[in-house]
């Protein structure tokens, strides 16, 4: 495909940190570019943690728009339901092919660049959950930084149509093949971007994604309250990682153990209630720490499972035996 100009430049990361509200009343209107916030959940029940993350917004009055392609039964009041196939049809869904079958990850990138350029909305993924209040109206875009040097799409919203029809194009050309992890995604942003005379650049990632996907587990041990408070000080929104807590075992339905971080800022939102259990702690960490042992050095290294695992028992011998 064409793209505008033949100059190649890598994506900058701005130092520039957005403006951000003092703590204080909600913000009341859209803090975010665009004409609101959009979301999408093709079919079936949402969980009490889904719906936290949705009323997170909506109960700091961000107006967000909730697209799906069957009804929806358990949405929160004042969330706005809409008709996914007024976006993309559902059929194209089957076309957009992972591990040698139709992929709904890789198909939401295609639905979310549609949804801006046709709704004039910012992007945000069920699972990130606004923690304060923020105020990033004044953006032009939104293209977030990932650590180390990533991109992550989880909330978007780029206002050149160029950019989403260049997106577009490219989605189609992958139709009926087998796509790579992310090609649709962050990949693709990059590749687009990095062709354009003037690339967008990106915004600091401590405002939206202040947890990294590799420590997103420490939200539901009390033990790491303090580790991922300090973390999300400037932060507006907590990326929770859905595919990582599927991965722990976590079941969606019940709270984290009360003194945990997620359990702390759930109780900010005023959302405890929509949950009808909660982990007990020791039960909690034993299935994160299943799922670190689980890793087998894969992603966090035995190195890293070491310093995690061994202080933590520490601090659990001391609370819980020590005293005894």
């Amino acid at each position: 495909m064409n793209y505008q100009g033949d100059e190649v430049m890598a994506v900058r990361t701005t130092d520039v940190a957005p403006a951000l509200r003092p703590p204080g009343p909600p913000v009341t209107g859209n803090a975010f570019p665009g004409a609101g916030v959009g979301a999408f959940w093709a079919r079936g029940a949402l969980s009490p943690l889904d719906q936290a993350c949705l009323l997170s917004f909506l109960r700091r009055g961000i107006k967000l728009t909730l697209f799906s392609y069957a009804p929806l039964e358990n949405v929160p009041k004042g969330i706005e339901v809409a008709d996914a196939a007024a976006i993309v049809p559902e059929s194209l869904g089957q076309r957009i092919i992972y591990n040698g079958r139709p992929d709904i990850c890789h198909f939401s990138d295609f639905f979310r660049y549609e949804m801006i350029r046709q709704r004039n909305l910012t992007w945000v993924d069920t699972d990130v959950l606004m923690i304060a209040d923020g105020d990033f109206s004044g953006h032009k875009n939104l293209l977030i930084s990932e650590e180390p040097h990533g991109l992550n799409n989880a909330i978007i919203y780029i206002s050149d149509h160029a950019f989403l029809d260049h997106l577009r194009e490219e989605i189609y050309d992958l139709f009926d093949k087998e796509l790579r992890w992310g090609e649709t995604g962050p990949n693709l942003i990059k590749k687009v971007n990095n062709h354009l005379k003037k690339p967008i650049e990106t915004t600091n990632h401590s405002y939206f994604y202040p947890i990294g996907y590799h420590d997103i587990w420490k939200i539901l041990l009390p033990e790491y309250f303090d580790f991922c408070s300090s973390r999300c000080t400037n932060a507006s929104t907590l990326h929770i990682f859905n595919n990582i807590l599927t991965k722990i075992g976590y079941w969606k339905q019940m709270l984290p153990p009360d003194g945990s971080y997620l359990h702390h800022v759930l109780k900010e939102n005023n959302s405890l209630s929509l949950f009808k259990e909660t982990y007990p702690e020791d039960v909690m960490r034993a299935i994160v720490f299943n799922f670190i042992y689980r890793q087998n050095g894969k992603a966090l290294g035995i190195k890293s499972i070491i310093r995690e695992f061994v202080p933590s028992m520490i601090r659990t011998y001391r609370t819980y035996y020590k005293s005894r």
